[in-house]
Order: C-alpha cells, then structure tokens, then sequence
C-alpha cells in the first residue's frame, strides 16, 4: 500500500507528484542497493535496517526478500512510523528511533544497514551517529549511504564543485524540516579519511548532476571516539582549505540572510508608515465639524439597524 499524501510528503518525494515519486524513488533505491551489495550476497537469514526509513519508500520493495530476511526500519518521525507498523508490520518491524544515540537494539544485531537521505541532512551529530550504526553491525557487517557531492553542489551552494576546498560543508545551518534541513555536502576524500577509521571502504557509487552519490562501507574492528572520527587528519592540506572554504561559504549565507533581513525590515517600515498616515487621516475625521454634528443621525442609524 501507499502512504496518505501528508505522511509521503516527509520522504523527500516530488511534491508535484508526491505518490508516483514515492513509488519511483523507491524502487530505484531498491535496484541501487541490490547492485551495490557484494557478488555472492544473500539476505537468507540476515538482519537489515533502513536507517531513517520514513514511512517505507524503500522497504516496501523488499516485501518478497522479508519471507527469508528480517527488515527493520526506524525513522524520527512518529506518523511515519505508526502507518508504517499498522500497513507493512509484519513482514516489516518498525520503530521510532531516538534525537540520539543509542538505538534499542544490541551490538552488532545487524548484518546490513541502509542510510538513504540521512547523512545528506545531519549537521550535528553525524560521528555519534556514524559510531552507533557501527555498534549496531556485525562484524564485517555493511553500511550503504547517500551523500551529496559532485552531483548537488550546483543545486545546493550555485557553484562549481572542487574537491579540495569541500570536506564536509553545512549549507542552511539550522533549517527546520518544514523549510528542507541543513544540505550536508561531503567530499570522497573526507569520506575516505573520516568515515573510513571505522570502515572500510568498498565501493563509491559516483553521483550523476543533480542526484546523491553512495557509498558501501564495512566495518572495521576498531574501537572509536566521536573525538577520533572529527580529528582532522595530519598532513592533509585539504582540511584545511575546506574549513577556509567554509568559513567564506558560511559568510556568504550571512549576507543573504542579513539582505532578507534588511528588506524585511523596509517592508515593515512602510507598513508602520502607511497605518500612520490611516490613523492620522481617520483624527482628522472624527475632529472634524461635519463628523461631530452628524453624530446623533449616525446613534439613529445604529438603533434602527438593531431593531431590523
């Protein structure tokens, strides 16, 4: 079944055609992950979680795979969840997942996990929750996850893309999911050297213009900090420039915003200075003599109207 308009919406869908998208979408992130997984991989008896599943765009895909393979999907937001567990439960076990880590699960519970549009959009936050799905895999277990690279970066900062001044770059800091969340833009070679201290990486799936790039990771046998994933990486001049970039990057959205600011403001000024002219006009009528000495036809008038 397909969710309700308002509950598909949530997924990252066309909202000119919420419903064939969300079919569209999924489906292709289905073929996407199946061409993505390791000759040889088989989902008989295995674990997978959609990590940020929404209300099942992708797991609704997998339905035949379910008979043989438990598919999990936690997402944050609850109306997602619910109609997800009430139409596709089971085969389907959902659950709402914290702000935070930890998930309700065990160590290393999982044998795949998927990240579709998640790491695209968390701007804080992204090692803890990088080190949970860590926690969450088995040993040699995979991670697929979209990022926004090459493909995106017209569309989202309106320049070309470079790889030595993009590391990983917060564009729209703090908007609300309402206004479409921060876009996170990651470079392969921050990927490699950050994420890659607690995986290994398999595989990159370039991003054509205008769409996410993947990425396959296993894990490794290691035991990480938030601290060690964020550490910039020594003798790597990219790092570097990528913070300058950054910076001028987070200058840039500075001055629109101060610009969106600035006109709000003239808009505000002239309505302050229109609804003073009114007031003033509306004095000058009650002040003046022909108003004053109709007054006692208009408590007339007001009788009357109350007596219809």
């Amino acid at each position: 079944p397909l969710p309700p308009p308002e509950i598909a919406a949530w997924s990252g869908v066309d909202p000119d055609d919420l419903l064939g998208s969300y079919d569209r979408l999924g489906r292709a992130n289905r073929e996407l992950i199946l061409g993505l997984l390791p000759e040889g991989w088989s989902f008989e008896g295995k674990r997978v979680l959609d990590f940020g599943c929404g209300s099942g765009k992708v797991l609704r895909h997998f339905l035949i795979e379910a008979e043989s393979c438990e598919f999990h999907g936690c997402d944050l937001h609850g109306p997602s969840i619910r109609w997800l567990g009430e139409h596709l439960s089971p085969p389907v076990t959902a659950f709402i997942n914290p702000a935070a880590p930890p998930v309700p699960r065990p160590d290393a519970y999982f044998d795949l996990i998927w990240a579709i549009s998640v790491f695209t959009h968390i701007a804080d936050g992204w090692s803890a929750w990088l080190l949970e799905l860590h926690r969450l895999l088995a040993d040699g277990g995979l991670l697929i996850a979209t990022f926004l690279g090459r493909g995106m970066s017209e569309v989202i900062t309106g320049e070309p893309w470079d790889d030595d001044r993009i590391g990983m770059n917060v564009v729209g800091y703090g908007r609300s999911w309402e206004d479409g969340n921060p876009s996170v833009l990651h470079s392969r070679w921050w990927i490699e050297v950050h994420w890659g201290r607690a995986f290994e990486i398999v595989r990159f799936l370039e991003e054509p213009p205008g769409h996410h790039g993947f990425v396959v990771l296993r894990k490794r046998d290691a035991q990480l900090t938030v601290e060690d994933l964020e550490r910039p990486e020594p003798g790597e001049p990219r790092e570097l420039e990528s913070q300058r970039h950054y910076v001028r990057q987070l200058q840039d959205q500075i001055r629109a915003l101060r610009s969106e600011h600035d006109v709000l403001r003239a808009q505000e000024r002239a309505a302050r200075s229109e609804r003073d002219k009114l007031q003033a006009k509306a004095r000058s009528y009650a002040d003046s003599r022909s108003w004053r000495s109709t007054r006692p036809l208009r408590a007339v008038a007001r009788r009357l109207a109350r007596r219809r």
